[in-house]
C-alpha cells in the first residue's frame, strides 16, 4: 500500500490508516498527516476536498501559525491551541543558537520528545483531536499536522494507532516513513538559505538531515516519558473509557 502522496506545496503528506489491529480488525480509511499547509497549491487543496477532510488538528504554536497561515473552507474545523509559551518555537531557537554537531542534534531531539507530550498546548490539541475522532465529527476525514509533520504530529499518530491496537513495531515503522516521505535534497538547501538570511549561519547539510529526519529512539523516548499510552490518554488527556471504546468502534473495521 502506497501511503505517501507527493503534493506541490505540502511536505510529508501521507495517510496512517489501513493497518491491522491486534483483534483482527483494520484501521479504516480517513486518517491523514502532513507538514504545514500554508504553501498548498490549488491542486493540493482540491485533493483535501476529495479526501473529505473536515477536521484539522494544527499542532503549531501561535507564532508559527501567524508566520505561515493556512486557509481552510468554512466547513472545516481547525483545532489549535493558544496555551503555553508563545515565544520562539524551540526548534527554531535551536536552529538559531544550537551547537550543530551530530551529538547535539540527537540530544536536542531526545529532549524534544520528552517535552512535546507534556506541553499543555500539545495536550489540548491531542485531547480535542482524539475526541473529534471518537465522537464521529471527523468520520469523513481527519488531518493532523505541525510544521514538518514529524515530531508533534508523529507522537499524536502513534498514540492513536496504539489506542486502536496496532502493534508497536508497526507504529514505529509508520513514524519512520518521514525519512522516505521528505525530499531532503530539495528542502535542505531552502532551509539553509533562510537560516543564513535570518541568523547569519546555517546548519551543515548532514546535520540538517538528522534534524529534519526521525529515529525510532525519539519515539521510544516519548513513550517512556508518558508512562504508557493508556496512562497518558487517561491521566493527561482526560479521555474516559467510553471515548476510548468509541474511538475503536468508529475507526476499526472488519
Amino acid at each position: 500500500m502506497t501511503r505517501i502522496t507527493p503534493l506541490d506545496g505540502v511536505h510529508n503528506f501521507r495517510h496512517f490508516h489501513g493497518y491491522d489491529a491486534a483483534d483482527g480488525r483494520t484501521v479504516r480509511a480517513g486518517l491523514y498527516r502532513s507538514g504545514h499547509l500554508s504553501r498548498a497549491s490549488d491542486k493540493d487543496r482540491d485533493l483535501m476536498r476529495e479526501l473529505g477532510i473536515r477536521v484539522v488538528a494544527d499542532l503549531r504554536k501561535p507564532p508559527e501559525r501567524e508566520a505561515e497561515p493556512s486557509v481552510w473552507p468554512e466547513n472545516v474545523r481547525v483545532i489549535a491551541s493558544d496555551l503555553g509559551d508563545t515565544g520562539e518555537p524551540p526548534h527554531l531557537a535551536f536552529l538559531r543558537k544550537g551547537i550543530h554537531t551530530a551529538e547535539a542534534v540527537r540530544d536536542y531531539m531526545l529532549s524534544a520528545y520528552r517535552r512535546i507530550p507534556m506541553e499543555e498546548g500539545n495536550k489540548q490539541v491531542y485531547r480535542e483531536g482524539y475526541r473529534a475522532l471518537a465522537s464521529g465529527e471527523a468520520d469523513s476525514g481527519f488531518l493532523v499536522h505541525c510544521a514538518a509533520g514529524k515530531d508533534r504530529t508523529g507522537i499524536f499518530c502513534a498514540l492513536i494507532l496504539d489506542e486502536l491496537g496496532v502493534d508497536r513495531d508497526t507504529v514505529v515503522e509508520d513514524y519512520l516513513l518521514t525519512n522516505s516521505a521528505v525530499d531532503f535534497d530539495s528542502i535542505i538547501p531552502r532551509i539553509q538559505e533562510r537560516s543564513r538570511e535570518q541568523y547569519g549561519q546555517a546548519m551543515p547539510a548532514e546535520m540538517m538531515q538528522v534534524f529534519l529526519g526521525v529515529d525510532g529512539d525519539y519515539l521510544h523516548q516519548a513513550f517512556e516519558t508518558i508512562g504508557g499510552v493508556q496512562h497518558y490518554v487517561r491521566e493527561h488527556l482526560g479521555i474516559g473509557e467510553d471515548e476510548r471504546a468509541a474511538l475503536r468502534a468508529r475507526w476499526l473495521t472488519s
